[in-house]
């Protein structure tokens, strides 16, 4: 009896250990996570804000306000997402395929690639669907968008996220993987932004009618990934033109 005491004992507080020590990396991947989602929601609003109209004018506010293209309540949702769905997701799924796929051999490296691919539907499915509800909408919606939207955008998630999980699997330790991966989501967060808040809803489900020019980068570029990359550099590029005249 004694001996199963100790032993219930020793697990406990192996258990306990192992938990405290995913506290840190935990902390830090929710932070960059976190930062990777709204940075990424930022560089969205703001290019979408200064498209240019078919007469070649800015789509920009009115309003004198530095920041007035920035919709807060946009990024509070990204943001919230990004810590209760994201980080959770990216943090567990790196761990469990390691323990599934342990070590850096290439037929490792394929296993946990083809398992990050086969479940990212699943990943997008939830993202929408957290972001939809914190909207004011309800499941209905949230499945109307998964349905409309899911497919498109993992077939352009599978354009670019391989080759950052290959470099992941291939040189970065465990604990930073979520952490580097969501260096390179930087990039991959602005489509998300974009598709994520394409077309905007009323609470009822309806599109909200258009004020204006008011556009997103994935409905002028058909909602496909390179069309939509495109259009940022692009945007970019005439608002740099555009500071050095001034």
């Amino acid at each position: 009896m004694a001996l199963f005491g100790t032993n219930i004992t020793k697990i406990a507080t192996q258990t306990l250990q192992g938990w405290r020590g995913l506290i840190k990396p935990y902390i830090f991947t929710t932070i960059a996570i976190g930062t990777s989602v709204t940075t990424g929601d930022l560089i969205c609003q703001y290019l979408e804000s200064h498209k240019k109209s078919p007469t070649g004018e800015t789509i920009a506010p009115s309003s004198s306000s530095l920041l007035s293209w920035w919709n807060r309540e946009r990024s509070r949702i990204m943001c919230t997402t990004a810590v209760l769905v994201s980080t959770p997701w990216s943090f567990t799924l790196a761990r469990i395929v390691e323990r599934l796929f342990p070590g850096k051999q290439g037929i490792q490296i394929a296993k946990k690639m083809l398992t990050n691919t086969l479940l990212a539907p699943l990943n997008i499915s939830i993202v929408f669907a957290c972001i939809i509800l914190l909207q004011g909408h309800n499941l209905r919606i949230a499945r109307r968008k998964i349905k409309h939207d899911m497919p498109k955008t993992f077939v352009a998630g599978t354009c670019y996220w391989p080759f950052v999980s290959f470099i992941n699997f291939r040189f970065i330790p465990l604990n930073y993987r979520p952490i580097v991966g969501s260096l390179a989501g930087a990039i991959w967060n602005i489509y998300i932004s974009s598709a994520a808040n394409n077309p905007k809803l009323n609470p009822d489900g309806t599109i909200k009618a258009k004020a204006g020019i008011e556009t997103t980068l994935l409905a002028e570029t058909s909602g496909t990934t390179v069309p939509a990359l495109q259009e940022v550099w692009k945007t970019l590029d005439n608002n740099n033109k555009n500071s050095a005249v001034r």
